[in-house]
């Protein structure tokens, strides 16, 4: 086991994400982006997210100190969320900095030793099997994004603008889904979940491709899909085989 008390680390975490979502409702969140840091909601919360937490740790008696540390760092990052607005990167940041403190808490109080997270985590960032994953992901959702905007650009103009193309960026957001699902589904090997995806799709987009008044569009739905399958397979299929030459 990489660290001596998993069931602590995971308790805390449980603790956090029950202090964060299961108690904290609409509301709370609304009235902290009112009000920031002169909002009640906003240290009523961290009270109950800082005492939560130090109950779910179950160390009652040795570290009553983290009730004021949690608070006063709850505080901080829920503030900083609150003041910036409630968008989808601070919502990551904000969990992420949430996660982090606890974490580093953890490991200072556990001891930094080679069982201990950081240990774990160090091993994690020098593994290059999980690093070439990682790129891999990266290289399907951003690079080979900008790349099929740039390659599908000429059908794109001959589209127009004479009608409605839908949701403002969520032609770019069903291509990462559906980019990072397949390089999923490569990855582990589930075939049928290809055949699923794809399915799927023709089946949301019957309604545009049975219209032959629509049939550039239906055309360029289909470069665009063919492209984003394909990127993610030969990406799928290098990764696999460069996992595989790895001693």
């Amino acid at each position: 086991m990489f660290i001596s008390e998993p069931a602590l680390l995971i308790r805390v975490i449980l603790g956090h994400f029950a202090a964060d979502f299961l108690l904290q409702s609409r509301a709370m969140v609304d009235a902290k982006g009112r009000g920031v840091w002169k909002s009640g909601m906003l240290y009523l919360h961290a009270v109950i997210y800082a005492v939560l937490v130090f109950l779910a740790s179950a160390k009652w008696g040795e570290w009553f100190w983290l009730i004021p540390l949690l608070f006063a760092s709850h505080v901080l990052i829920d503030g900083w969320k609150a003041a910036k607005g409630n968008t989808a990167l601070t919502f990551i940041c904000d969990q992420l900095a949430h996660l982090t403190v606890l974490i580093v808490i953890f490991c200072a109080l556990t001891g930094w030793n080679e069982n201990s997270p950081g240990r774990f985590f160090g091993q994690i960032w020098n593994s290059p099997r999980l690093l070439i994953v990682v790129l891999g992901y990266i290289l399907i959702l951003w690079p080979a994004g900008r790349l099929m905007s740039v390659l599908t650009e000429p059908f794109r103009r001959q589209l127009g603008e004479e009608k409605s193309r839908g949701l403002e960026q969520a032609g770019y957001w069903i291509g990462c889904l559906e980019r990072a699902f397949l390089l999923t589904f490569v990855l582990f090997g589930y075939l049928p979940g290809i055949a699923l995806l794809l399915g799927l799709k023709s089946l949301f987009r019957f309604g545009e491709i049975k219209d032959p008044a629509n049939r550039k569009e239906t055309e360029y739905i289909l470069i665009g899909t063919l492209l984003s399958f394909g990127f993610a397979l030969v990406t799928g299929l290098a990764i696999k085989a460069i996992l595989k030459s790895l001693p």
